[in-house]
């Protein structure tokens, strides 16, 4: 006799709510809004609720798509309709072993980062988490496990102004000290560093405070440091604030700027 799973599935075996029920249940979007209130009212809230939760389903898609297709190949719950798990994605789903081998490959490492957020590793972190990027972590999960991902994640996000995009993780990973083995402080060192680097060679250059003699000749260019500015990229203007301006400086400005 098989061993009973606990799917959570519902009384009678009701199908579990797809994103398609989900869909469907969202209200008509309505031609202006509930109410004018600078707080929403209980209905509001509700919606609003619903429409978030929505919307984070396409976010974490791949992570659940994943877990559900490793449910299935490893149970063989394929059995009853298809002689295969291959001939069952294809027909299915319209999906190779090569995509779904890929989507199993990654779920582990987003649950554990997701799971991490109490050891340290906050919602927003997690929240920035994307298919590719997790994909570039999947190396270290395979050599060394789950928690050396985490190791890799945590140290990229926590260098101040570089947002961790999977070019970062797959240099910091890059990067990593080469052995069966995974020791916490080099790896940390290593892809900090890493990081860095490809930080310092990401952020725009500081302009250089121009002479006398050339801020007063238009054709060394331009005549003050406020001209060399990338006023339009706000980007990159960003950047350079974040890299050469103190957090409470920042704020001043913003301050000033709205006062303006």
């Amino acid at each position: 006799m098989g061993r009973r799973l606990n799917s959570g599935a519902g009384v009678g075996g009701r199908r579990p709510e797809s994103a398609t029920d989900v869909a469907l249940k969202l209200p008509t979007p309505p031609q202006r809004p509930i109410a004018d209130t600078p707080v929403l009212i209980g209905e509001e809230q509700e919606v609003f609720a619903r429409c978030e939760a929505a919307i984070e389903t396409l976010k974490w898609a791949f992570w659940a798509a994943g877990k559900a297709l490793q449910i299935v190949r490893d149970g063989r719950l394929y059995r009853g309709t298809h002689k295969t798990f291959d001939a069952y994605l294809e027909d299915r789903w319209d999906m190779s072993r090569g995509q779904a081998d890929k989507l199993i490959r990654t779920w582990p490492v987003a649950e554990s980062l997701f799971d991490s957020q109490s050891n340290g590793l906050t919602p927003i972190g997690v929240k920035k988490l994307n298919q590719a990027t997790v994909l570039e972590l999947v190396p270290v999960a395979d050599l060394h496990g789950v928690e050396a991902a985490g190791v890799v994640y945590r140290t990229a996000l926590a260098v101040d102004g570089v947002p961790v995009t999977a070019e970062v993780i797959k240099a910091a990973v890059k990067a990593l000290p080469k052995g069966e083995k995974f020791d916490v402080k080099a790896a940390t060192a290593a892809a900090r560093k890493a990081v860095e680097k490809f930080a310092a060679v990401a952020r725009p250059a500081i302009p250089k405070r121009r002479s006398a003699r050339s801020a007063v000749n238009p054709a060394a260019g331009p005549a003050s440091l406020s001209d060399a500015l990338p006023w339009g990229s706000p980007k990159a203007l960003d950047q350079l604030l974040r890299e050469h301006m103190a957090v409470e400086d920042r704020l001043m400005l913003a301050k000033l700027l709205a006062v303006g």
